[in-house]
């Protein structure tokens, strides 16, 4: 009897799997943990691929802002040398983000009032002071106010610059700041 109890635990510790590699009879041994260098790896390459995400939704904001202001339709396929694969949902997102499409032509005014340029003129100082209840600069800062305030982004008119006419920029950033913070 003394034999076969002393036997018992050499057989357990002979116990191999179908493979024939060692198991362990004690239930599963933990994994080793990374060495300190793959660890530092492991490191350097999550940081690295969170600055290529982050610099691929950066020119994706900064793409869609173009293709916006040149009119062209949303579409971030056109840029597809812009991104890889792995960094494509990132543009993307920053594309979606970045794109504000042009304001439609205000009412009453006909396709070729729209895209005519106009000849410089420098406005009184009453253009300054108290926006006109229809006064486009205004409007399209409301505009812009709302839709910043909906999707949610930060109260920022200067984000915007490209999007206007800098001679009534007070007029815009008025009608921005009304618009943003109205409930």
């Amino acid at each position: 009897m003394r034999c076969l109890a002393l036997l018992i635990p050499l057989l357990l510790t002979q116990c191999v799997d179908q493979y024939g590699n060692q198991i362990s009879p004690f239930g599963p041994q933990p994994t080793p943990p990374y060495t300190d260098q793959r660890e530092q790896y492991r490191n350097q390459t999550r940081d690295y691929l969170q600055e290529q995400n982050q610099s691929a939704y950066e020119r994706g904001i900064n793409d869609a802002r173009d293709d916006a202001s040149a009119g062209q339709p949303k579409s971030y396929t056109r840029h597809y040398q812009s991104y890889t694969p792995a960094t494509q949902a990132a543009y993307q997102s920053g594309y979606d983000q970045g794109y504000i499409p042009p304001l439609a032509p205000l009412p009453g005014a006909s396709p070729w009032q729209q895209q005519q340029p106009q000849q410089p003129s420098f406005p009184s100082s009453e253009a300054y002071t108290t926006p006109p209840a229809n006064d486009p600069s205004y409007n399209q800062g409301y505009d812009y106010g709302i839709r910043d305030k909906v999707a949610g982004r930060a109260n920022d008119p200067g984000s915007h610059v490209s999007h206007y006419d800098p001679r009534y920029r007070r007029n815009f950033e008025r009608g921005y700041s009304d618009a943003y913070s109205k409930r």
